[in-house]
């Protein structure tokens, strides 16, 4: 059985569309459709995670050994 599916019109400033391409482009994605579900999944992860007490942070794989903190909205 398929989904139900949804059909939004969204309104972004040209620099928001512009970010949104570059991902499309550098992810490969189909759309800008799959590019938003892919966000919106990771994000929901993060959310998940960070809500329950873990912190996220960013580390290089090589190099100086430094963490960055990454705050969620």
């Amino acid at each position: 059985m398929e989904k139900e599916k949804y059909k939004f019109n969204l309104i972004l400033t040209e620099g928001a569309k512009d970010q949104l391409q570059q991902l499309q482009n550098r992810t490969q994605a189909a759309s800008f459709a799959e590019v938003i579900r892919r966000a919106l999944a990771i994000y929901d992860a993060l959310q998940e995670h960070t809500s329950t007490g873990w912190e996220l942070v960013l580390r290089k794989k090589a190099g100086k050994k430094t963490e960055k903190p990454v705050l969620l909205f």
